[in-house]
């Protein structure tokens, strides 16, 4: 059984929380009971991952209205809207947050080597050719940019449109938003690892899996 179903099945009979890890979680709206989620993934995360972590607010913010988005890190905080389709969409937010915490705290295990980068922009110049070859016109977009570019988001997203850009990225990435850029590609794949996606992080990314159970196992 893997973990989200593991969870699904125990929420119900779970004692309230306020901790995760080392931190206090906040929230707002205490009608819906989220912390037995918390607790659950915490019992998978090793201590270290919680160094420098300020805290986690689950309320909504107008910003996620703004941005169109259900969660976001900001100055060591986890922010995660109480507004959830179901129990996966939290676990979801809560890991993919936490990965990129954790690129703040060890960007230099991360980073350094430079083979994520190497391994991502391999993949990105596989879907560049993939995308002309179905007759796409990429000229004017950066695919070797690492960073997030709204105009190739929109390429991708609106254009190309989110049925081919999942056929095209099927091969090489967990899910298409792994190919938005090199801090998505990892945080992608940290979820991947720990909801239930490891053997298939392997298959498709050997470098960032062997990454990720590098800093599990730090």
């Amino acid at each position: 059984m893997i973990l989200r179903e593991y969870i699904e099945e125990k929420i119900k009979n779970t004692t309230k929380h306020f901790k995760f890890g080392s931190v206090n979680v906040h929230q707002v709206d205490d009608s819906m009971d989220f912390t037995p989620v918390f607790k659950e993934i915490e019992k998978h995360f090793p201590s270290h991952y919680f160094k420098d972590l300020g805290g986690v607010e689950i309320a909504h913010r107008k910003e996620f209205d703004d941005r169109d988005i259900s969660a976001f890190y900001k100055d060591d905080w986890l922010y995660i809207t109480d507004k959830q389709d179901d129990l996966a969409d939290l676990m979801d937010d809560l890991v993919h947050e936490m990965a990129h915490h954790i690129e703040v705290v060890y960007g230099d295990i991360i980073y350094s080597d430079g083979e994520i980068e190497k391994e991502f922009l391999l993949k990105r110049k596989r879907l560049e050719s993939e995308l002309k070859a179905e007759g796409y016109w990429t000229q004017e977009y950066d695919f070797k940019d690492l960073t997030y570019n709204r105009s190739l988001d929109n390429f991708l997203y609106k254009r190309v449109g989110p049925n081919m850009l999942k056929l095209t990225t099927a091969s090489d990435f967990v899910r298409p938003y792994a190919s938005i850029s090199l801090r998505e590609y990892f945080a992608t794949g940290f979820e991947a690892y720990y909801l239930g996606k490891k053997d298939l992080l392997f298959k498709l990314c050997p470098v960032l899996y062997n990454k990720i159970d590098e800093l599990h196992n730090l």
